[in-house]
């Protein structure tokens, strides 16, 4: 009897393992033939079937690391992403700190915030365009930062909120009593007791920087350009160079999934201490 309950226990669990394992595969599977693609030959690519089995070549690399703009291209990319994500978590866990406390705004201001979220970048992008035209900030480094710190901002100062309320504020009240300033308290006691929350947010922002098309394509489109532009660049009027396109691609998701692979625990921690409110 005992061993057929031990038996019931251990297999209870298999519908959940198979689920899933079946969403792990669905989620790995584009990716994997987005790199599979990148290493393929122009009729390994149309061929139909598809073919799983194949000679690789680097050609597709060769041909994007060849061309005089894809240096540029990768550092207009790493200077906006970096650039975008300081300013975002400077102004957003000042914002969420300020919101968390002292309930600046009051609900108008918080729910406000997701103004530039919640409405489709097809919508913000025009009045954009007109605006960054007339302060002549159309296809610079600056325009372009300025708009991903708008798009990253909410969402930003939206987790934050739940980090900082989750810090007891028995612990600024007593540094006040010893007579430190609010920025004081701020900077050197909830900002570091926040720590797993700012990776978290900035893990966030600079993936969204880094990978973000649409603004970019409007607001920067040739001379600023970034990679994810790049890859547009390559979709012709009568043909699609998909190897070249799934090469960009590969060396897009490269970085950030190399940057969640080293601190994947504070990034685990930081997810489950944010969901939990103190």
């Amino acid at each position: 009897m005992v061993n057929l309950e031990i038996g019931k226990s251990r297999y209870k669990h298999v519908p959940a393992y198979i689920v899933a394992a079946f969403i792990v595969f669905m989620l790995a599977l584009p990716p994997f033939w987005m790199i599979l693609t990148s290493i393929k030959t122009g009729r390994d690519v149309f061929s139909i079937p598809p073919k799983w089995l194949f000679i690789p070549s680097l050609e597709n690399y060769k041909v994007i690391f060849s061309s005089s703009a894809f240096s540029k291209v990768v550092l207009n990319t790493v200077i906006v992403a970096s650039f975008a994500t300081v300013i975002t978590q400077l102004f957003g866990s000042m914002a969420a700190f300020s919101i968390s406390r002292y309930h600046t705004g009051g609900k108008p201001m918080l729910y406000g915030t997701l103004i530039m979220r919640v409405l489709p970048p097809v919508v913000i992008a025009l009045p954009l365009f007109i605006m960054f035209a007339k302060l002549g900030i159309i296809d610079t480094i600056e325009g372009l930062i300025l708009a991903y710190v708008g798009f990253l901002l909410p969402n930003t100062i939206w987790l934050l909120i739940s980090f900082f309320d989750g810090i007891p504020k028995s612990i600024e009240e007593a540094a006040r009593i010893d007579g430190c300033s609010n920025l004081y308290s701020f900077l050197h006691i909830s900002l570091p007791l926040a720590r797993s929350g700012m990776i978290v947010t900035s893990v966030y922002n600079i993936t969204g920087a880094w990978n973000h098309f649409f603004y970019a394509l409007i607001l920067a489109p040739t001379k600023t350009r970034v990679l994810s532009v790049e890859a547009s660049q390559y979709v012709g009027e009568y043909v699609v160079h998909w190897g070249q396109i799934a090469a960009i691609a590969s060396v897009l998701i490269l970085p950030p999934a190399i940057l969640i692979f080293i601190i994947q625990k504070h990034l685990v921690g930081g997810l489950t201490l944010g969901g939990v409110k103190g």
